[in-house]
C-alpha cells in the first residue's frame, strides 16, 4: 500500500444524474385514442384489414423474440398487404445482416422497395399534383407538414409512416449493396424526404397536443400507439445518431433541417416506456403494473426500449459518455426479459450487462446457453464474437481460438478481421505445429478487406497492416492487447485480468528497453515541447514539406526495422493498463499506477517522431492523457489535447489524408477522431457541471497539483484552471511525487523499480464481480 497518500476511493462508473432535456419532452401517450369502431360506416375495409395485420404481426414479433423465427416467418409471408410487406422486409433485413451475403442484401433492398410501393398506394394523394415529384418537394419545401397530416385518415398516416421507415431502411441496404459514392448521394436525398415526413408527423402530434391542452376534442385524429412508437423511434434516433457525428457534419445536417439533440432523443425513447433513469428500481407492485400496461404497446415499442440499452451498454463502451447507467439499462432489459425469458436478443443484452460490469465468465456462459433454430444459427455469431472478446480479455486463448475459427468458418461479416484474430489467437496459444497456419492466415488477411462507398473499414485496415508487419518481421508486439484497444475492452476487464495484462505488458516493455540503442538514451532527459506535441500534423503542400525525424545507423536496432513503432505501442499499452488500474471504479485509488501511466504516455511522446507506421499510439496517448486531465479537473489542458486530435486527423480540403511526419495515414484515424469528438462533448458537460458546483470541494483543487505537474509542467499553465470535477476528481497530496518534467529513461522505472513498489500494487483489493458463480470455462 502506498503510505504517502490517504486511501481514496475512485468514483463509480455512473457519476451524475441524467440531465434534463433543454427542450420539453412531450407525453404523446395522452394523445392516443381508441380506433374507430368497425360498425362506423366511415371506417374503410382497408383500415379494418390494417388492424388485423397489426394484431398478426404482434404475434409474429412475439414468436421471433421467443426464438421461434420459423413460425414468425410463416405468419409474415402469408399476406401481401402493406404491413405484411414491411414485416417481410424486416425479416429479410435480419437475414442480410447476419449472413452479409450480397444476394441477401439485394433481397432485403427489393423487399423494402415492395413495402414502399404498397405504402405509396395508400398515401394521401398530393393536393398540388406533385406526383412523382412529391419527395423532391419534401426535400425543398417540406410539403408533408402538420396541416397535411391533420386531414389524413388513420390509414393514410400509417401509410406515410411505413413509406418513410421503409425509405430509410432501403437507403441503408442500397448503399450496402452498391457500395459507391453515387448510391450514398442518391439515398441522402431520399433520407431527407423521409425525414420531412417524420417531421411533419411530429408537428401534427405537437399541434394535437396543443389542442388537447386547449380543451378541444382530439378523438377524430385517431392517433394510436403504433403511430406513437413509430414516430418516436424515427425522431429520437435521428437526434441521437446525428449528435455523435463531428461538429462540422452536425452543422451541415442542421443547416438542411436535421436535428441533433441527444438529451431530447433519449427523453423521447424513455417516454414511450415511462422510464425514468433517475428513479429507483420498480417495486414488485410497480413492476406488475408495468407488465399490465404493456398490453397496449405499439408494435415498435421494442425498438424504443432497445435503443437506450444499446447506447448505455455499447456506445458508451467505445466513446466516452458521461451519463452512463448500466443499472438503468439492466432495468429496461429485465422488463423485456421477463416477457421473453429465452429471447436471444434480451439474453444477449443480459450477457452484455455482465460483461460491462467485468463479470466475463458469466457473460461467456450466458452466450453459450442461448439456443436458436438451425436455420437462424448465424444469429449466434454475435454471441461468438462477444465470447471471443471476453476470452481475449481473460487471456483464455483456447476459447478465443475456438470462437475465432468458428467465425472464420461460418461468418461473412469480415473475413479480414476474423483471419487476423484466428492467426493472433493461434499464435498466442503457442502450439508449435500450428505456426504454419499463422503464416498462411496472415498472408490472406489483406485479401478480405472491404470498402463501403469507397471508404475502407478502419478496423480492417488496421488488421491488414498488422498482418503485413508480421509477414515481414515474423512477430507482432502484444497483438492481443493491441487489438483489444479497438473495442475498448480494457474498461470491461476485472482487476484480476488487468493485473495479468500489466505483468504481460511489463515483460514486453522490459524486453524492448534492453534493445534500445545507447545513443537514444539521451532523449529521456530532453524536455518535451509545449503540450507534448512531438509530432506535427501536415505542413506545406500535401505534406511534402513535413519535418521528418531521421535515424542514424547507431540509432537503429539491427534487424528490427519497426522497433520504435513497437516500442511506442508497448509503452502506450502500459500507460493504458496502468491508467485503468489506477482509476478502477469503486476501488482504492492507486497513486503509483497513475504515475506510471503518465510516465508511459510521456515515453510515447518522446519516441513518437521515430514511428514509421503506428502513429495511433501517439494520438491515443494524447487522448488518454486528456481523460486523466478531465478526471483531475484540469479542463483547459484536456480541451487543448482533444482539440489537437480533432484538428490533426482531419483530411485535407482535397480529401487527401493527413500525412503524419511525412508518413502514411494513421490506420485508426476514424477511431481517434470519434473518441476525441465524444471526449470534447464530455468535457463541455464537465465544465458546465463544474460551474454549477464551483466551490463545492476545495480539497480537490488543492490536492491534484503533483500529478498535474507530471502531465503538464512544460505547458507553463498556472493552477487557476483546476476546477472541481463532477465525475469525482481523485485528490493527490502536494509534495508526493516527482514535480519536474525529466524522468528516468522510458519506463526503466518499471523494470528497475524497487520490488516493494510493484508488489504493493498487488495488495489492493481486487474487485471481481464474478463471485461464486459457476464458470462456463471450468465446465468445458
Amino acid at each position: 500500500m502506498d503510505t504517502r497518500h490517504p486511501p481514496l476511493i475512485n468514483p463509480p462508473r455512473r457519476a451524475a444524474r441524467m440531465p434534463e432535456s433543454k427542450k420539453p419532452v412531450p407525453n404523446w401517450h395522452l394523445l392516443v385514442r381508441p380506433p374507430m369502431s368497425n360498425s362506423n360506416p366511415r371506417k374503410s375495409s382497408l383500415e379494418q384489414q390494417m388492424e388485423e395485420d397489426l394484431a398478426d404481426l404482434k404475434v409474429a414479433l412475439d414468436l421471433f423474440l421467443d426464438n421461434k423465427m420459423n413460425e414468425a416467418e410463416a405468419i409474415v409471408r402469408r399476406k401481401d398487404t402493406m404491413y405484411f410487406r414491411f414485416g417481410q422486409a424486416m425479416l429479410d433485413a435480419v437475414k442480410a445482416i447476419i449472413t452479409f451475403h450480397p444476394d441477401k442484401i439485394q433481397t432485403a433492398k427489393r423487399a423494402f422497395d415492395a413495402a414502399i410501393k404498397k405504402a405509396e398506394e395508400l398515401r394521401k394523394p398530393s393536393a398540388y399534383g406533385l406526383g412523382t415529384f412529391k419527395s423532391l418537394g419534401s426535400w425543398v419545401i417540406g410539403t408533408t407538414g402538420a396541416g397535411t397530416f391533420k386531414h389524413m385518415t388513420r390509414l393514410e398516416k400509417h401509410a406515410e409512416l411505413i413509406y418513410a421507415e421503409a425509405t430509410v431502411l432501403r437507403a441503408g441496404f442500397s448503399v450496402l449493396y452498391h457500395q459507391d459514392f453515387w448510391a450514398l448521394l442518391d439515398e441522402a436525398i431520399n433520407l431527407r424526404a423521409a425525414f420531412a415526413i417524420f417531421n411533419g408527423m411530429k408537428d401534427h402530434f405537437d399541434a394535437v397536443e396543443h389542442e388537447l391542452k386547449a380543451g378541444i376534442d382530439i378523438s377524430e385524429y385517431y392517433l394510436d400507439e403504433h403511430l406513437l412508437t413509430g414516430l418516436t423511434v424515427a425522431i429520437s434516433l435521428f437526434n441521437v445518431v446525428i449528435s455523435f457525428m463531428p461538429d462540422a457534419i452536425i452543422r451541415l445536417l442542421q443547416f438542411v433541417g436535421f436535428p441533433a439533440d441527444r438529451e431530447y432523443g433519449l427523453g423521447l425513447l424513455n417516454m414511450v416506456g415511462n422510464w425514468d433513469p433517475n428513479a429507483p428500481p420498480d417495486t414488485p407492485e410497480e413492476f406488475r403494473m408495468r407488465q399490465m400496461d404493456s398490453n397496449n404497446d405499439g408494435i415498435r415499442r421494442i425498438v424504443c426500449d432497445m435503443a437506450p440499452v444499446v447506447i448505455h451498454l455499447y456506445v458508451s463502451a467505445y466513446l466516452p459518455l458521461k451519463h452512463v447507467d448500466y443499472a438503468f439499462a439492466e432495468r429496461i432489459n429485465d422488463y423485456n426479459l421477463y416477457k421473453h425469458p429465452t429471447s436471444l436478443v434480451f439474453q444477449f443484452l443480459k450477457a452484455r450487462v455482465a460483461q460491462v460490469n467485468t463479470r466475463l465468465d458469466e457473460a461467456i456462459a450466458i452466450h453459450e446457453s442461448i439456443d436458436v433454430q438451425p436455420e437462424w444459427k448465424n444469429l449466434k455469431h454475435a454471441c461468438a464474437f462477444e465470447q471471443l472478446m471476453c476470452a481475449m480479455m481473460e487471456s483464455d486463448y483456447e476459447l478465443a481460438c475456438t470462437k475465432s475459427r468458428l467465425l472464420l468458418r461460418e461468418s461473412n461479416w469480415t473475413k479480414c478481421i476474423f483471419r487476423y484474430l484466428t492467426a493472433v489467437t493461434t499464435m498466442k496459444r503457442g502450439v508449435a505445429k500450428e505456426a504454419f497456419q499463422v503464416d498462411r492466415l496472415m498472408a490472406k488477411v489483406e485479401l478480405g478487406k472491404q470498402t463501403f462507398c469507397g471508404i475502407e473499414v478502419f478496423a480492417e485496415t488496421y488488421c491488414a497492416r498488422k498482418a503485413n508487419r508480421y509477414l515481414k518481421e515474423k512477430q507482432l508486439v502484444l497483438a492481443d492487447y493491441d487489438f483489444l484497444v479497438l473495442w475498448n475492452a480494457f474498461d470491461m476487464m476485472p482487476m484480476k485480468s488487468l493485473r495479468i495484462a500489466f505483468d504481460n505488458i511489463q515483460k514486453e516493455v522490459s524486453r524492448l528497453e534492453a534493445l534500445l540503442p545507447p545513443s537514444m538514451l539521451a532523449i529521456a532527459d530532453m524536455p518535451l515541447p509545449k503540450n507534448d506535441l512531438t509530432i506535427e500534423a501536415t505542413k506545406g503542400f500535401f505534406g511534402f514539406m513535413s519535418g521528418i525525424h531521421t535515424l542514424t545507423g547507431a540509432d537503429k536496432v539491427k534487424g528490427y526495422d519497426m522497433f520504435y513503432d513497437d516500442y511506442c505501442i508497448a509503452h502506450y499499452l502500459l500507460g493504458l493498463i496502468t491508467e485503468k488500474i489506477a482509476f478502477f471504479p469503486n476501488e482504492v485509488h492507486d497513486y503509483t499506477m497513475a504515475e506510471l501511466a503518465v510516465r508511459s504516455f510521456k515515453t510515447v511522446f518522446r519516441y513518437a517522431p521515430y514511428i514509421k507506421d503506428d502513429t495511433y499510439a501517439y494520438y491515443l496517448s494524447h487522448y488518454h492523457m486528456g481523460l486523466i486531465l478531465v478526471k483531475q479537473g484540469h479542463f483547459q489542458e484536456a480541451k487543448f489535447r482533444f482539440k489537437y486530435l480533432l484538428d490533426t486527423v482531419h483530411p485535407t480540403l482535397l480529401g487527401l489524408p493527413a500525412l503524419i511526419a511525412g508518413k502514411g495515414r494513421n490506420s485508426l484515424e476514424v477511431l481517434v477522431f470519434a473518441k476525441a469528438h465524444a471526449a470534447m462533448y464530455l468535457l463541455m458537460e464537465e465544465m458546465e457541471a463544474s460551474k454549477l458546483s464551483s466551490g463545492a470541494s476545495t480539497t480537490t483543487v488543492q490536492t491534484t497539483a503533483d500529478l498535474r505537474s507530471m502531465i503538464s509542467s512544460t505547458t507553463n499553465l498556472g493552477t487557476q484552471d483546476r476546477q472541481p470535477n463532477s465525475l469525482g476528481a481523485v485528490p493527490h497530496p502536494n509534495g508526493a511525487v516527482v514535480a519536474h518534467e525529466s524522468f528516468p529513461h522510458g519506463t526503466s522505472t518499471l523494470s528497475g523499480a524497487p520490488p516493494q513498489i510493484l508488489a504493493s500494487n498487488r495488495t489492493h483489493h481486487e474487485l471481481d464481480h464474478r463471485g461464486s458463480k459457476d464458470s462456463f470455462l471450468d465446465s468445458m
